[in-house]
C-alpha cells in the first residue's frame, strides 16, 4: 500500500462523520463579510485539496498546488492556507453582492492514484441569504421592482421573475409570459430590456402580492444567473425604497 494511499484513507476518514445532509443558512448584507462554515475536523501537515462551487460555477477551489477563483468572485473569496491546515475550510466572501444569494457547497478532493484520476466527496451546504431590497407599496398602486443588468450576453436577453418556484413574468425578446394571477398586471418592456433595465412594472398591487421576488437572466438553457432580489410589502399610503 502507498504512502498516497494511505492518506487518500486518512482524509475520507476525517470527512466521514461530517453530514452532507444538513443546511446552514447565513445571512448577510450587501457589502459586508460573509463566512460559509466548513469543518474537516482535523488538522493536515499538508495542504487538502478544497473545493467551493454552487450548482452552475466553481467558485474558489484551493489545493497544495495553489488556488483557483470563479468569475465574479475575484478578490472577494479565499480560503487562507493556514486555516485549511487546522482543518477549516470556512469560505470568507468579501463585499457581498445580492447575485451572490443562493445555494453553495464544499468538497474535499480525493486523488485516486497517480494518473490525476480524482473524486470529490461533500463536505457542507451553506444557503447564503443577501438581504434584499424593500419596497412597501400601498393597495391598488403600480409597483416598479428595480433590476439592472450590465453584462447582457447574447442580443435577445431572456429574464425572469419569479417567487421561489413560481413564475410571475418570463420575457425572452418578443415573447413574454405572465404567471398565474398577474396575468394583465405585469410587464418588463422588450426596448427597455434591450437597454440592461430589467425592472418589472407591476400594476394594481394587491395584498397578495406581497413577498420575496427574485429577477435571473436565464443563460445556458435554464441555468439562472441571479440579478435582483425585492422583497415587496404593503404599506398604508406611502411608497419606499430602501435597502437593510
Amino acid at each position: 500500500m502507498t504512502l498516497l494511499y494511505i492518506y487518500i484513507l486518512w482524509v475520507a476518514a476525517c470527512v466521514d462523520s461530517i453530514s452532507a445532509d444538513s443546511l446552514v443558512t447565513v445571512s448577510a448584507r450587501v457589502g459586508s463579510t460573509a463566512v460559509l462554515p466548513c469543518n474537516l475536523r482535523k488538522e493536515f501537515t499538508e495542504t487538502p485539496h478544497v473545493r467551493w462551487r454552487t450548482d452552475v460555477d466553481v467558485v474558489f477551489d484551493r489545493s497544495s498546488d495553489g488556488k483557483y477563483i470563479g468569475s465574479g468572485y475575484e478578490g472577494r473569496v479565499d480560503v487562507p492556507v493556514d486555516e485549511l491546515r487546522k482543518g477549516n475550510c470556512s469560505l470568507v466572501l468579501k463585499n457581498v453582492r445580492i447575485t451572490d444569494d443562493g445555494a453553495y457547497k464544499s468538497f474535499v478532493v480525493e486523488y485516486v492514484d497517480r494518473t490525476n484520476t480524482s473524486k470529490t466527496q461533500e463536505i457542507s451546504r451553506v444557503e447564503l441569504s443577501v438581504d434584499a431590497f424593500q419596497i412597501s407599496a400601498q393597495v391598488g398602486s403600480t409597483v416598479v421592482l428595480p433590476c439592472e443588468w450590465s453584462d447582457l450576453p447574447i442580443q435577445t436577453p431572456h429574464i425572469e421573475w419569479y417567487i421561489d418556484s413560481q413564475t410571475v413574468f418570463e420575457r425572452k425578446g418578443k415573447e413574454s409570459y405572465q404567471g398565474e394571477g398577474y396575468e394583465g398586471r405585469v410587464d418588463v418592456p422588450e426596448d427597455e430590456l434591450l437597454k440592461g433595465n430589467c425592472s418589472l412594472v407591476l400594476k394594481n398591487f394587491s395584498a397578495t402580492d406581497a413577498a420575496v421576488y427574485r429577477s435571473s437572466m436565464v443563460v445556458k438553457q435554464k441555468n439562472r444567473k441571479l440579478v435582483q432580489k425585492v422583497k415587496l410589502s404593503v404599506y398604508g399610503k406611502w411608497i419606499s425604497l430602501r435597502r437593510y
